[in-house]
Order: structure tokens, then sequence, then C-alpha cells
């Protein structure tokens, strides 16, 4: 993780390979790799959730907000990780960071996948969702007739409900979003999903052992959440 990190921050500086190249740079025409400022923010964010969790729940001194500091502390607490109830889900989300790291350092072509009629009243387009390349994670689904009709990745639980045919009595069926889910779309920690699970009271059930939440509490809390920030 430290190297990925590092190699991520290579490209910020110019050293690296590809760039990609945005209007909204520290300075007019200076390169600017946005998909490599998110996934180093990922990172730390992750690695100090969980460095957060495990301190609280040990009693024990967190280590300094650092990459190689976060590291190589949680590399002496993966025994006890290991036998922690999350602990499978740390291991998952540290091998999804891995992947959208490679993704940014060694991008590969973006996807166009079609996923049906577009919902809006009176359009003719097509859904198309658009994920990969050098924008790794930053998937969206578009309209082929009107850009207008786009949704984020953290919007698609409420185009899917549009796409669902209503059931009885004329309601729209629950969405269901595993944490891995709520994590990936929402880009926030496995260790906040669950206290925000707790703390927002989200609607949940559980299917073979794993936990489902409520895509309309989760939206309610982190759209919430995000607006706040945006405001800060």
């Amino acid at each position: 993780m430290p190297y990925l990190y590092e190699e991520c921050g290579r490209l910020l500086s110019g050293s690296g390979g590809v760039r990609e190249r945005t209007s909204g740079g520290p300075l007019p025409g200076m390169p600017f790799n946005t998909a490599a400022t998110e996934v180093r923010s990922r990172i730390v964010v992750t690695l100090a959730s969980w460095g957060g969790l495990v301190a609280q729940e040990r009693s024990v001194a967190a280590p300094a907000r650092t990459v190689p500091s976060l590291a190589r502390w949680l590399v002496g607490q993966v025994e006890w990780l290991a036998a922690h109830p999350a602990g499978g889900e740390f291991s998952v989300e540290l091998q999804r960071l891995v992947r959208a790291a490679h993704r940014v350092t060694s991008p590969g072509g973006a996807r166009r996948v079609p996923v049906g009629a577009c919902v809006e009243s009176g359009c003719a387009g097509t859904l198309v969702a658009r994920t990969g390349g050098a924008a790794a994670g930053l998937a969206e689904i578009r309209c082929d007739a009107d850009a207008g009709h786009r949704w984020a990745e953290c919007e698609w639980g409420q185009l899917r409900g549009r796409m669902t045919p209503a059931g009885a009595g004329g309601r729209r069926r629950t969405q269901w979003l595993s944490p891995q889910d709520v994590s990936r779309i929402w880009r926030v920690s496995m260790g906040s999903v669950y206290r925000l699970a707790s703390e927002n009271a989200w609607g949940r059930r559980r299917v073979g052992g794993r936990s489902y939440y409520d895509e309309a509490d989760v939206r309610r809390t982190l759209s919430a959440r995000l607006a706040g920030h945006r405001a800060r």
C-alpha cells in the first residue's frame, strides 16, 4: 500500500507516466491526475479508519496518520484483525484499493455497457454505464441522447428503482446494498459503514449470513453527509 501510494504521488508530481489533463488543476494548463488524488485520499482514509477501529477496541494508541506508519502498525495487528468479525471486510477493502491504484498507475481502456432505456419522460435514448479507464472508480450512467440525463455511481440505487416495475400496491421494491456496495459507491471505509448503519438505524436484512442495508436509508444518511462536506 505505501508503494502504490507513492506511485500515485509520482503521477501528481509529473514524474510518472500517463496523466489526465484537466482545466481545473492547480495552475492553468498544469497536468493534474484526479484519479490518482482520489486513490491516495482513499488509501489514507481507509487505513486510518481501520487503525482507529483497532486502537479503540484494543484500547491502545493509534499510529500517526501517514500511510507508512499506518501500514506498519496494521501489519503488527494482522493476527488480531484476522480473528475479528470484520477481518474479511478489511482484506476485501484493501484488495479493492490495490486494484484501484493499479488501474490509475497502469490504466486500461474505459468500458461502455448499455443498461436499458432512459427513464426520463419523453426521452428515447439508451442509458450507458461508463467505467474504468484513467478515471477508475469515477463511474456514471449517462443517456446517449441527452448528456443532461446522467447518474453518478452513488445515484444508481435510485435509478434502479425507477427502472424496476412497481410491486403490489404500486410501491417501489426496496433496494438492498451489501456493506461492500455502500463502501465502494459512497467512498467510505467499511469501518465507517458499520458505524453509520448502527448510528442511523438503517433498515437491514440478512441473507445467507450476510447483512444488506436499505438503499434509501443509506442514501439519506450519506447524501446529507456529503452535502455537509461540500458546504464546508
